[in-house]
């Protein structure tokens, strides 16, 4: 997949282009988080088995990994097949951290492009369970 700056992404195209790039009507949203866990309850291999579960569940894929020594988890969220992610995947994912109890704090991102510049942090969430 080739990366489009804005400026490319807002060039005219036909149906057929947009779909393959993933444009327009074609687009695709996910977001980028950020999970601090305690270390004293949990191990960073199962805190990943967690997480994997829940976005399993929900039909999502997950990209990212953690750092054992910062006892923390980043990635992105997304749709294991074709399709987007909503408002209401993101809430369900901020109550599903919420309630996890070695979970010590999260930030979750705004929607963006799955495809094109999806580590956009400026309207960030920020929560502290």
């Amino acid at each position: 997949m080739k990366f489009l700056t804005p400026e490319q992404m807002e060039k005219p195209r036909k149906r057929r282009l947009r779909k393959k790039l993933r444009l327009a009507e074609f687009q695709e949203f996910g977001f980028s988080f950020e999970l601090t866990y305690d270390s004293a309850a949990i191990d960073l291999d199962d805190a990943l088995d967690k997480l994997i579960d829940f976005v399993e569940a929900q039909g999502w894929a997950f990209g990212g990994g953690g750092n054992p020594d910062e006892t923390e988890v980043t990635g992105y969220l997304c749709q294991a097949g074709v399709g987007t992610l909503t408002e209401e995947d993101r809430e369900k994912t901020r109550e599903w951290m919420e309630a996890q109890p070695w979970c010590k704090g999260f930030e979750i991102g705004p929607l963006s492009d799955c495809w094109h510049n999806f580590f956009d942090w400026e309207e960030a969430d920020e929560v502290v369970a």
